[in-house]
C-alpha cells in the first residue's frame, strides 16, 4: 500500500511544468495536486503539464481542482494540460462538457 495516495513528481524548463502524477486524485488528495501546481506558478511556470499516465482514479473533486486551476493560468495566459488523461471516461467528460474546456494531450 502506498503511504500517500497520490505521489507527484515535478519536471520544469523554459516555463512549462510537468508533474507527473501515479496514484488516486480524490478527496483525501486532491490538495497535493493543487499543491503542487500552485508551486509550479509560484516558480514561473505558465504552462502546466498534468501527466496521468500513472492515476488509477479521478473523482469529482479532482477534476474541480484541475477546472479551477485552468481558470487561473489561462487568465494570466497560460494552460493547464491534461497528458494521457484516463482517469474518467472520456463519455463523461463530453457530458459534463469538460472535454471542450480542458486543453487533453493523447
Amino acid at each position: 500500500m502506498q503511504p500517500f495516495p497520490l505521489t507527484i513528481t515535478t519536471d520544469a524548463a523554459d516555463g512549462v511544468t510537468t508533474l507527473r502524477l501515479v496514484g488516486e486524485i480524490d478527496l483525501s488528495s486532491a490538495h497535493l495536486m493543487v499543491d503542487s501546481i500552485d508551486d509550479a506558478v509560484e516558480a514561473g511556470a505558465t504552462i502546466v503539464v498534468l501527466d496521468f499516465a500513472g492515476v488509477t482514479f479521478v473523482n469529482s473533486t479532482g477534476l474541480g481542482a484541475m477546472v479551477a486551476a485552468t481558470k487561473r493560468l489561462r487568465a494570466d495566459g497560460g494552460d493547464l494540460i491534461l497528458r494521457q488523461f484516463r482517469g474518467i471516461p472520456a463519455s463523461a467528460l463530453a457530458t459534463t462538457g469538460l472535454d471542450r474546456f480542458f486543453t487533453i494531450e493523447s
